[in-house]
């Protein structure tokens, strides 16, 4: 950290309190919305005969089981993985899902799988939903389609979600389909590759296979199916790579976790959870004029050691920052930094009431507010910087506890004495041209500051 920028901190906030962070994730129940586990690492679901398994309970709150009968039963207590285990089907196994379970494709939902497959560029299916026998698909995975290797398709209707380029087809691995209203992907050790997404088609499953399809016998899969776990609803990013993290450290697969999974390096069962950040804004947050490095999302994320998610598009304003904002479903778990107002409302619009509009969006107390920013060529006096500050002053009286004004801090440091003292800016109330990019936005420099000013609000909150 720059001397400068630590005393401005310093004299800015305050001391900072220590975060404590969130508990350690104990089971997959931490995250609302469980209703199908299978765990062939818990005994007391597994019936069976010898090694031969009759019934496999899911522990989700649909309740329901799986079953199988005579020669086409699984093996268990044969195999392991990470010593822990798992039920191993030879290609000529399956089991058939009571109807509990067949309400999870009924809408938007999220399914992790955590299997082996011992063929390679063969296809096989682990399981495959349908609203009927001969019906239409309403979930599944097969690998190796069409015997061809490296192929892993899932499906959230009867359109193939395809990943034609994924190595990770032999296993382990663990793989996610993420279903949303309109789109579903496939994820494949926390990886998404581009174009492994598609159209989704709902509709409650009446017959479920796992290791095959419940039509015929053929394709059926090879290999050990360690876990299948379902969530009624589309997890956040967050929740998603929490809950692969810990299928991962248990199954002993965290190294395969793509470097995205904050979870790849620390096991989430020991580990407390932190709070990531989101950031909306047009492009005093995008920052596309500096290297990505030097961008301030960017720039706390490796100081503070959290994701941030840039969100900023620029030239937008406030109400298309809005939009954008409130029609998300992947960060509303996070700390939100807003930054909307420089370039104005529309027609009908405020910055007050875009702002409230965010704010009010799944409700949260954890996010930060940062003031619309006036150019060199709206000096104090000026239309247009009145009416940016009438904005500043009613989003602040509107949210005191979470206004932070970097603006005013940046151009606070340009008086007689400071890092950058500046007389004719400090005189017009805007940022100096030691802090700029050109007449508006600001410099590499001037934008540290704002990640840190940001990171240590979060620390001084215990956030």
């Amino acid at each position: 950290m720059m001397l400068g920028l630590s005393l401005a901190i310093t004299q800015q906030r305050g001391a900072a309190a220590p975060f404590t962070g969130t508990p350690a994730m104990a089971a997959l129940t931490d995250i609302p919305g469980l209703v199908i586990d299978f765990d062939a690492a818990d005994p007391a679901t597994i019936s069976a005969t010898g090694a031969l398994v009759n019934t496999w309970t899911n522990k989700g709150s649909y309740g329901g089981s799986a079953t199988s009968a005579s020669s086409n039963r699984p093996s268990t207590g044969t195999r392991t993985m990470n010593s822990l285990n798992t039920l191993d089907f030879s290609g000529t196994n399956h089991m058939d899902m009571t109807t509990e379970p067949g309400a999870l494709t009924a809408a938007s939902y999220t399914l992790v799988r955590v299997w082996d497959n011992d063929l390679n560029a063969t296809a096989a299916i682990l399981d495959l939903a349908q609203n009927a026998l001969a019906g239409s698909i309403r979930s599944g995975l097969q690998v190796d389609v069409g015997n061809t290797d490296n192929r892993i398709y899932q499906y959230s209707g009867a359109s193939a979600i395809a990943d034609g380029a994924a190595p990770e087809s032999d296993g382990p691995a663990i793989t996610t389909l993420l279903g949303f209203p309109t789109l579903a992907y496939n994820y494949v050790n926390s990886l998404t590759r581009s174009g492994a997404n598609g159209v989704p088609t709902y509709g409650t499953s009446t017959v479920w296979r796992i290791g095959g399809d419940p039509d015929n016998t053929s394709s059926r899969w090879n290999g050990a199916i360690s876990q299948m776990a379902g969530y009624n609803r589309t997890l956040t990013t967050d929740e998603q790579f929490l809950v692969e993290g810990f299928l991962a450290w248990k199954w002993g697969m965290q190294g395969s976790l793509a470097g995205g999974n904050e979870w790849n390096a620390k096991d989430p069962r020991v580990n407390a959870k932190i709070t990531n950040i989101v950031a909306w804004g047009d492009s005093f947050t995008e920052n596309a004029f500096l290297a990505a490095a030097d961008r301030w999302p960017a720039l706390l994320q490796t100081n503070f050691g959290r994701k941030v998610s840039n969100q900023g598009i620029g030239g937008q304003t406030s109400t298309q920052i809005a939009t954008r904002a409130n029609g998300d479903v992947r960060f509303i778990d996070r700390i939100r930094v807003i930054w909307a107002g420089t370039n104005g409302p529309t027609a009908g619009n405020t910055v007050l009431g875009d702002i409230q509009s965010m704010v009010d969006y799944q409700p949260t107390t954890k996010f930060i507010i940062l003031p619309s920013i006036n150019s060199s060529t709206e000096p104090s006096g000026s239309a247009n910087y009145i009416n940016k500050m009438s904005n500043n002053t009613a989003v602040q009286a509107a949210y005191p506890n979470n206004w932070l004004d970097v603006r005013a801090m940046l151009i606070a440091l340009q008086v007689p004495g400071g890092p950058y003292p500046d007389a004719t800016a400090l005189a017009g109330d805007y940022v100096g041209a030691a802090l700029r990019t050109d007449a508006l936005h600001w410099n590499a420099i001037g934008y540290a500051y704002v990640a840190q000013w940001i990171e240590d609000w979060i620390i001084a909150k215990s956030w």
